[in-house]
């Protein structure tokens, strides 16, 4: 599992950007054209350390993407609801110290890059005659038996 933080120029607000390697490195890209950070120069990914208590808990994110493989995190921000196991329990609304406006940005464009199916990766190619074909000769041969 990989992070970048990313900085409000305008707060003190700290999101952290959780997934894999890869996602986070394209991620970071699509963020600094599209958010102003106050880091961006020096947004590199790096490793989560889990075993470091400072590092992003599960009870501080504030919005799943891609099927909850992709996290945005946000220091400062407590969701007892998610520890407690019942899963009738509200979720703990956002501070009223959050910078909306950067959050938004944040979502949009993560939400934007990270679809949940890549529909370059899928093709769905037509079966060829010949494959029509074999296909009709192995079941005519099947019903025969």
């Amino acid at each position: 599992m990989t992070q970048a933080v990313f900085q409000d120029p305008s707060s003190n607000n700290t999101f952290h950007l959780l997934a894999d390697n890869s996602t986070v490195n394209s991620l970071i890209q699509s963020v600094s054209a599209n958010c102003t950070i106050s880091n961006s120069t020096s947004l590199t990914a790096i490793p989560l350390n889990t075993s470091d208590p400072s590092q992003p808990r599960p009870e501080q994110a504030v919005q799943y993407y891609r099927a909850s493989s992709v996290v945005l995190t946000l220091d400062g921000y407590n969701d007892t609801a998610v520890l407690s196991g019942n899963v009738n329990q509200t979720d703990t609304p956002l501070p009223s110290w959050v910078n909306a406006t950067f959050l938004d940005c944040l979502n949009q464009t993560i939400g934007a890059a990270v679809p949940l199916v890549d529909s370059g990766a899928v093709q769905w190619n037509l079966p060829s005659i010949g494959m029509l074909g074999l296909l009709w000769i192995v079941v005519s041969s099947i019903m025969t038996v």
